[in-house]
C-alpha cells in the first residue's frame, strides 16, 4: 500500500512524536546537569561552541561525587589498561579446544587493538556521566576506513530515543545545527553538492563557511516505511537518514542514506522501569541533598558574613559624612556622640553548620558510591583483611544491578558490533580476495555463538562474593577432615579450580583443559608404575642375594622349608 505521508514527513512526524514523548524530561534534566554537570546538555539547535559559564554551584562536592563514580566506573569495567571481557563458548569443553582457543584468543588481541586505537575510551567516561547524572545515554558507533570503528556520544537533549515491543530501544533521532562548512565536508567531500539546499549551496559558493544549516537524523528499522527513497539490500536491519530541515521546496532531498545490519546506537540507562524510554539515575537520588548543600552554603557564608562585618547604627548627623569601616581607619567629626554600634551582636555557630554540610555531603557521597570506591582509603581505623573483605561484598552487591544493565545495554552490543565488523572485513580475505584481519575460524565453531565473560576489576570483585564463600567452605571441610578424614570426598577438586579460575579471571591458557589434565595423569601414573616396578625388582634382587649367601646343607630354616636338608642327613 502507498504510504499517505512523504518520507520527509514521516520522518518529521516521527521526530515529532518522540520529541512530545521526550517533553516531561527535559526540565529533570536541566536541574540534574546544573547541580552535576554543568558542561552537558544541549536543549536547543544553537548550543553549539558555546563558552559562557555554566557552573554556578559554591559547594562542588556534587561534582567530585560524580567525577569519582565515573572514574570508577572507567577503570572497574573498562579499563584500558587490563582485559576487560573474554571470549568464550557455552560449551566449556569446546572453549578448551586448542584450535578453538587459539582462534579466540586472536579474536580478543584484534577486539583489544581496534578499541584502543578508536576514541572508545575517550568516549566511555562521558556516557558514564551521562548515565549515572541523567540516567540515559547514547553513542553512536560507525565503521571507520583508518581505525576500523569511531565512536561518537551525545547529549542530553540534543537526541531522542523510542523502544520497541521487546522494550528494547531501537530508534534514534536528532536535531542539530552544523556550519556550511561541515555539512558540506561530511555529506558531499566537495563533489556532489546536489544533495544540497539551494540555500546552503549558495552560501557555500559565497564562502560562508560559517553560515549554520539545521539538520535532522533518525536512525529506525527499516519496517516503518516504506518510501522508495529509502530502499536498501534486503540485509540492512536499520536505516539512518540525515536531511536539512526547513526546506519544503526540496522535500525529495536528502543528504544520505545509509543502511547498517545492526543497531548503530548504544543507549546504556542507569535503572529504568520496564515501559520507559529514559532511565533513572543516581543523580536524581542526590538531586534534594545538592540543592539543600548550596543553601548551607550561602546561609554559613552570610553568617561568617555578618559576624566579620555586622550591620550597624549610626547618628543622623553623620548620614553626608565620608564615613570609612575599614580595619584601622581615622574618621573625624565635630559630633561627639557620633558613633557606629552594632545593631545586634552576631554568634554564628559555624561548628554546627559545618557538621550539617559534611551530613550532607555524606549522603550525597553515598549515593554517587563514593564509599565503595575509596572504601580501603577513607577508611577511619584500622581493619581486618575479612572485614574489608566483608564490607566490599556489602557494597559490590549494591552496584550489582547497575552492572549488568550496563553490560546488557552497553558492553554486549558493543562487543557484538566490533566483533560483527571484523568479520565483515575479515570474510573476503578468508575466500582469498581480499586481507584478513581475523584468522579464518575452526570448524569446530561452525554455529556456534560465542558467550562473552567480563573479567573487569568489579566484575570479578562481584564473583569473589562465591568465591569467599567457596574458600570458607573448602577450610571448614579441612577441619574437620581431622576429625573425619573420609570428609574429604566431598570436595571435587577439578570442579573448584575450574570455578576459582574463572571466577577470578585466571587467563585460559594458564589453565591445562581436560584432555591435557588427562595425559599429565596418565604420564604420571605411567612413571609411578614404573617406580615400583624397579623397586619390586630391586627387592627381589636383594632377596636373591640373601639366598645364595645361605649355605644349602645343614640344619637351617631354607632347607626346611624346600626339604633339602633332611635328604642329605
Amino acid at each position: 500500500m502507498k504510504p499517505t505521508l512523504t518520507a520527509r514527513q514521516h520522518l518529521n512526524r516521527r521526530i515529532g512524536d518522540m520529541r512530545a514523548e521526550q517533553s516531561s524530561w527535559i526540565p529533570h534534566w536541566k536541574d540534574l546537569i546544573a547541580n552535576f554537570a554543568p558542561r552537558r546538555g544541549k536543549f536547543s539547535e544553537s548550543d553549539r561552541n558555546n563558552g559562557n559559564k555554566r557552573n554556578f554551584l559554591i559547594n562542588n562536592t556534587p561534582l567530585f561525587a560524580k567525577r569519582t563514580l565515573v572514574s570508577g566506573l572507567m577503570t572497574g569495567i573498562t579499563s584500558p589498561a587490563r582485559p576487560w571481557f573474554r571470549l568464550s563458548t557455552p560449551d566449556a569443553e569446546l572453549a578448551n579446544f586448542g584450535p578453538v582457543r587459539a582462534w579466540l584468543d586472536d579474536v580478543e588481541k584484534m577486539m583489544y587493538r581496534v578499541f584502543a586505537s578508536s576514541n572508545l575510551y575517550k568516549c566511555l567516561p562521558t556516557l558514564y556521566e551521562e548515565t549515572s547524572v541523567i540516567g540515559t545515554a547514547a553513542m553512536i558507533q560507525e565503521e571507520d576506513f583508518e581505525t576500523i570503528t569511531r565512536f561518537t556520544p551525545f547529549s542530553a537533549g540534543e537526541y531522542m530515543l523510542d523502544i520497541n515491543g521487546d522494550l528494547r530501544v531501537d530508534t534514534f533521532a536528532r536535531e542539530y545545527q552544523q556550519t556550511v562548512y561541515q555539512v558540506a565536508s561530511k555529506f558531499t567531500d566537495g563533489e556532489d553538492l546536489s544533495k544540497l539546499s539551494t540555500a546552503t549551496r549558495t552560501n557555500l559558493d559565497n564562502s560562508n563557511y560559517s553560515a549554520t544549516v539545521s539538520i535532522k537524523h533518525v536512525i529506525e528499522p527499516v519496517g516503518m516505511s516504506d518510501h522508495e527513497e529509502f530502499k536498501l539490500p534486503d540485509d540492512f536491519k536499520w536505516r539512518s537518514v540525515y536531511y536539512e530541515s526547513g526546506k519544503a521546496d526540496e522535500a525529495d532531498k536528502f543528504l544520505r542514506v545509509k543502511g547498517y545490519r545492526d543497531f548503530p546506537i548504544h543507549a546504556p540507562r542507569w535503572d529504568a522501569k520496564a515501559d520507559d524510554t529514559y532511565g533513572f539515575s543516581v543523580g536524581m537520588d542526590a538531586l534534594g541533598d545538592s540543592r539543600q548543600l548550596q543553601v548551607q552554603e550561602k546561609e554559613k557564608g552570610k553568617a561568617i558574613a555578618k559576624m566579620v562585618a555586622p550591620p550597624v547604627v549610626a547618628p543622623g548627623s553623620l548620614k553626608n559624612e565620608s564615613i570609612s569601616l575599614l580595619p584601622g581607619a581615622a574618621n573625624f567629626t565635630d559630633d561627639a556622640n557620633a558613633a557606629f554600634k552594632p545593631i545586634y551582636q552576631v554568634n554564628p555557630q559555624v561548628d554546627h553548620l559545618n557538621m550539617d554540610i559534611r551530613q550532607t555531603e555524606d549522603r550525597i557521597n553515598r549515593a554517587f558510591y563514593v564509599d565503595l570506591f575509596l572504601m580501603i582509603s577513607q577508611q577511619d581505623d584500622v581493619r581486618t583483611a575479612t572485614e574489608i573483605a566483608a564490607r566490599q561484598e556489602e557494597k559490590l552487591l549494591q552496584l550489582g544491578p547497575v552492572l549488568e544493565g550496563l553490560q546488557d545495554d552497553l558492553l554486549d552490543p558493543l562487543i557484538d558490533r566490533t566483533f560483527d565488523m571484523l568479520v565483515r572485513l575479515s570474510e573476503p580475505g578468508w575466500k582469498g580476495t581480499g586481507p584478513q584481519l581475523l584468522p579464518p575460524p575452526p570448524p569446530e565453531l561452525q554455529g556456534v555463538k560465542l558467550k562473552v565473560e567480563y573479567i573487569s576489576i568489579l566484575a570479578q570483585a562481584q564473583k569473589l562474593v562465591s568465591t569467599g564463600a567457596m574458600e570458607r567452605w573448602v577450610g571448614f571441610t579441612g577441619q574437620l577432615a581431622a576429625l573425619k578424614p573420609d570428609v574429604l570426598d566431598k570436595i571435587n577438586g577439578d570442579e573448584i579450580t575450574d570455578i576459582m579460575a574463572e571466577d577470578l579471571g585466571v587467563p585460559v591458557k594458564a589453565v591445562n583443559g581436560e584432555d591435557e589434565v588427562t595425559e599429565i595423569r596418565k604420564a604420571r601414573a605411567e612413571q609411578e608404575q614404573q617406580m615400583q616396578m624397579q623397586a619390586q625388582m630391586a627387592a627381589m634382587v636383594d632377596s636373591a642375594k640373601t639366598l645364595g649367601d645361605i649355605p644349602t646343607t645343614g640344619n637351617n630354616v631354607l632347607n626346611d622349608v624346600v626339604g633339602v636338608g633332611g635328604a642329605q642327613q
